[in-house]
């Protein structure tokens, strides 16, 4: 019970911003055409704030943590707070950071263990997950485990790890290889450094058990498979802000009947090349953005 109380009182927080913004006491940030609102993310203990540039809405913010403090009982650690800017010079960013009594940090950072601002085209972006795996080498020894054993370490953790990061960004091939020879290492060369000799190419063991493989993911399809996702989470039913926000800033604008994008970031791109290609997950056929001509169209 204590996890779904903990919820049940930070929901209170998500309502003071709410009533906040109606009153129009905090400006969050308008994103696209459509110009969607976004004051608040919030995920469990984690909350991250999105204002624009003026000391009224970091008073405002500053208002809305006492009262839920005062309200709840919990006590904010403002040292472990942060504050990042955009566009906004360091004097004025210190001012802020001061007001809130917390620190500031700079783009990219990490939230959620995801690096938010960061390039997931360079290699660097990726270090964290091959230091993690690597670590997890040294934790669990293979020459103490069976074949059976190491397979179902690389089914059950070393595929998990990099979950998070493999369903929003497009890993480059030199990390899905990078990560698959760490893999491969493990289960040949029972995770030693020395020269091993793969008895079976790595394509058939990545098939289903119904194939002759060992079910072992490719994680380059994985990868492909995770980021289609976000398609079929399109194309479905469900509501939500972040979809209105990706129907603000890159959905389709008709003019004359023609069908063209607005500016697209990186992972937008990335997104509609991998659902163009055939490897990753068929789920309809034709460009992500064709899912909309039937709501948008007149």
């Amino acid at each position: 019970m204590a996890p779904f109380l903990f919820l049940v009182a930070a929901e209170g927080l998500a309502g003071l911003v709410r009533q906040a913004s109606k009153q129009n006491m905090i400006t969050g940030v308008k994103v696209g055409r459509k110009q969607i609102e976004c004051c608040m993310l919030q995920f469990a203990d984690n909350a991250l704030f999105m204002c624009e540039d003026s000391f009224s809405n970091v008073f405002t913010i500053k208002t809305i943590l006492r009262c839920f403090e005062l309200v709840s009982g919990l006590k904010i650690n403002f040292h472990k707070s942060k504050l990042a800017s955009i566009n906004v010079d360091r004097n004025t960013l210190g001012t802020y950071a001061k007001t809130l009594n917390c620190n500031t940090m700079r783009i990219p950072f990490k939230y959620l263990g995801l690096e938010i601002g960061g390039n997931p085209r360079k290699v660097q972006f990726w270090e964290p997950i091959a230091n993690k795996k690597n670590a997890r080498l040294s934790t669990w020894k293979g020459r103490f485990l069976s074949m059976a054993g190491r397979i179902c370490l690389i089914k059950s953790v070393f595929t998990s790890i990099p979950l998070f990061y493999l369903s929003f960004f497009k890993a480059p091939v030199l990390v899905c290889n990078i990560i698959k020879c760490i893999q491969r290492r493990f289960l040949w060369a029972w995770g030693r450094d020395n020269r091993f000799i793969p008895w079976v190419s790595w394509d058939k063991i990545c098939k289903s058990n119904e194939e002759g493989g060992l079910g072992i993911k490719d994680i380059r399809k994985f990868n492909y498979a995770l980021m289609a996702k976000w398609k079929w989470r399109m194309m479905s039913d469900e509501k939500g802000k972040w979809k209105d926000i990706l129907d603000s800033k890159y959905i389709v604008v008709f003019s004359n009947n023609n069908v063209r994008l607005n500016c697209q970031s990186w992972w937008w791109r990335d997104l509609l090349n991998i659902c163009r290609e055939r490897e990753g997950a068929n789920l309809g056929g034709g460009e992500i953005y064709s899912i909309y001509v039937g709501f948008k169209k007149p």
